[in-house]
Order: C-alpha cells, then structure tokens, then sequence
C-alpha cells in the first residue's frame, strides 16, 4: 500500500515538473508533508475516540484546502451568460476554465478566497473593507502565453466581481486595424475560426427552393418583409455563409459593414472621429516597457488606461500632456494590455467599445464547455466541448 502511494506521489512530481511550475510542486509537497506528519502525530494519541474524531476534523479540513487551492489557482468554472460569443460559445454554456495555462493571480482580499471569505462576509468591520484591496497584484508563473486567437475570462474594471468572455485579438506590443470587419495584426490578416459570426444580406430568385435548402443546412433565417424577395439574417457564422454561398438561387451575398454613427462611443473618444465597429486604427496595444509619444492622439487613445490601471494621473490642455500635473512629452507604460473582441462581431461590448485590457485583469483560459443548456435544452453535442 505504501508503495502504491509512494509512486503516485513520483509520478504527480514527475507531472509538475514536465509542465515546468516549481510553485505548484512546493505546494504539492506541503500537503504532501502536512498530511502524513499529521496523520503521524495523531497516531500518538492513545484514546481510540479521540483519535478517530481529530482524525476526521483533520482529513475535512485538509479536503477543503486542497478545494480552496484547486479553485484559487488550477481551475474554475463559469457560466455563459449573453450570445456575444456566438456561435463559438452560446448563453447557458457552463465552461471549464484553466488558470494555471496563464498563471493563476492571487487575491487581492480575503473576500476572493473561495470559502474562506464566509467568515470575512460575517464581520461586520471586514465587510466596511469589502471593496479595498487588501494586496498588491501579484500573478504566479504559468505553463504557457497568452496567444492571438486565445479566448479567456477576465474581469472588466477595477472590480473583480464580474466578468466577462472573449477572444484575444491583439497582443502586448502589436499593431491592430480593423478593415471591412476583418482583423489584421502587424499587416496580416487574422484567419478567423467558423463560429465567427457577422451581418450578412442576400437576395433570393425562388423563396420556395432556398427555404427548404436553408431547412437542410439545419439553421433559421428570418424573410425581411419590407424588402421584397430579400432576407436578412443579423448574423451568420463563417460556416453559415460559406455553405449558403453554395446553394443555388442565392444572388449578391455580402457582408453588411457597419457605418458611422455619432451615436455610437466606440474606443478611443477621438474629437470628430469616424471609426465604426468594422472600421477601426490603426492601433498599437500597449506592453510594458513601451514608450510612447505623448500628443494630442496618443492621449485619446491611451488616457484610460493611465488614469485607470498606470496609477497615473494624464491630462491635456493648451496643447500638451501632463503627468500628474507636470508637463510631460514621452510615456512608458508598466504593463501589458490586450485588445479583446466577442465572435459575434456585431453584437459584442469588447475592446472597440471599452478600450484596452491589462494583464491584472485576466482570470484564465477557456479549454471546454463542460455542458450546455442553451435554450433551455441540454445540447449533447456541446459536451466536453473543445474550445477553438
């Protein structure tokens, strides 16, 4: 029996040290020693039921750390809780999150300590601190970066109570436009996954055929009445529309591109700016150590996030930019930011509404959805989904 745990223990060493985590292997081997030198001094105590009653206080308590560590720096789960992923996630998607791909960040309060934080939720003086923060930042090692394409949960703000889903774009350091709904990164294209959806238009010869040919590709389009013989559908994936370009009857399918509206407060708040959701940058995503040109477009663009996240305080006037009241002409930047957008392109509140995101505020990776019950119906085809 001994020998058996002996080598489960070797081969969880050997695992933590393929995937490179020394921190992990510490904490490992601290329960790994917690447990049996404390089993070791229970069996000191010569009383039978004395014995058996610390004994499972003890093994409770140790099963609640081993979930409060599990939750606090492996893995979590989530639930999908609006359509701006679609059809790459759908709301009422619960997924499988990773936090040790990226490396898991550690609380900034005890009111983040999953469990733990009841007690603090019952004191009266703790809960005067609930929305402090209590630590500075701090992110372990992971086992791997962050990658365009990737698609993560972060918080969006200062607050870590609410969070968000949506795929990586750009990263630290590159340079992102947005042309005709398509995204290029340092002058390539993106080459975009088939759940990406858009707005699309078409014209229709015979309803009848194409609607009993739409029926076949087993998904709905809506006829547009005030159009005669045209439909609209407000989204189609790239799977979609590949597979009803191919159908016969179908005449001048595009991609509707989305035009300017002053009513819309896209990212950043340029004076007289006329970038739209399809249609934006150029733009370069801030990394840390990066030094920009302090002008009046470099302050629209980047004033959010040194004012919100830099611990710096930015403004214009006459001119020039100032740093926390002192003239100023150059920035470098403490760290790194990404720009996020929602596959479903069209109906997504991401980066091009709320601006760039720091590294602080990225929880994990999503690697699956566990289950699905969107629309209400659970969807056997979404089980242990994998993640593109």
């Amino acid at each position: 029996m001994r020998k058996r745990i002996v080598l489960n223990i070797l081969l969880v060493i050997v695992f933590l040290i393929f995937i490179d985590s020394f921190w992990l292997i510490l904490i490992v081997l601290l329960f790994i020693g917690i447990y049996f030198g404390v089993l070791k001094l229970i069996s000191f105590v010569k009383k039978r039921f004395l014995r058996q009653v610390i004994r499972s206080l003890f093994l409770s308590l140790f099963v609640l750390s081993i979930a409060i560590c599990v939750k606090l720096f492996t893995i979590d789960i989530f639930r999908i809780p609006s359509s701006s992923m679609e059809n790459t996630l759908f709301p009422n998607d619960v997924i499988f999150v990773n936090k040790l791909i990226y490396g898991p960040r550690l609380p900034n309060s005890p009111f983040e300590i999953p469990w733990l934080n009841l007690a603090f939720y019952a004191s009266n003086d703790a809960r005067k601190r609930i929305k402090e923060t209590w630590w500075d930042y701090k992110r372990l090692s992971g086992t791997s970066t962050i990658k365009q394409g990737d698609v993560f949960v972060f918080n969006l703000g200062t607050t870590r109570d609410f969070f968000v889903v949506k795929r990586c774009m750009g990263l630290a350091g590159d340079t992102l436009k947005i042309k005709d709904a398509e995204v290029y990164t340092n002058s390539e294209l993106f080459i975009s996954p088939g759940t990406i959806k858009n707005n699309y238009k078409f014209i229709v010869k015979n309803r009848a055929n194409i609607y009993n040919a739409i029926d076949s590709l087993g998904f709905k389009i809506t006829l547009n009445q005030n159009r005669k013989n045209k439909f609209k559908n407000k989204s189609l994936s790239k799977l979609e529309f590949l597979r009803l370009k191919q159908l016969n009857g179908i005449d001048s399918l595009q991609k509707q591109i989305d035009t300017f509206n002053v009513k819309k407060k896209f990212f950043p708040k340029f004076p007289k700016s006329k970038w739209t959701l399809d249609n934006m940058g150029l733009i370069i995503v801030p990394k840390k150590g990066m030094k920009i040109v302090l002008d009046f477009q470099t302050y629209f663009l980047y004033k959010k996030i040194i004012n919100k996240f830099e611990n710096t305080s930015i403004t214009y006037k006459e001119g020039s930019c100032y740093l926390n009241n002192k003239k100023a002409t150059t920035y470098t930047f403490s760290r790194d930011y990404y720009f996020m957008m929602g596959d479903n392109r069209k109906d997504s509140h991401d980066s091009r509404y709320f601006g760039f995101l720091p590294e602080s505020n990225i929880i994990g990776k999503v690697q699956c959805v566990l289950f699905s019950n969107y629309q209400d119906r659970f969807r056997w085809d979404r089980l242990l989904k994998s993640i593109d």
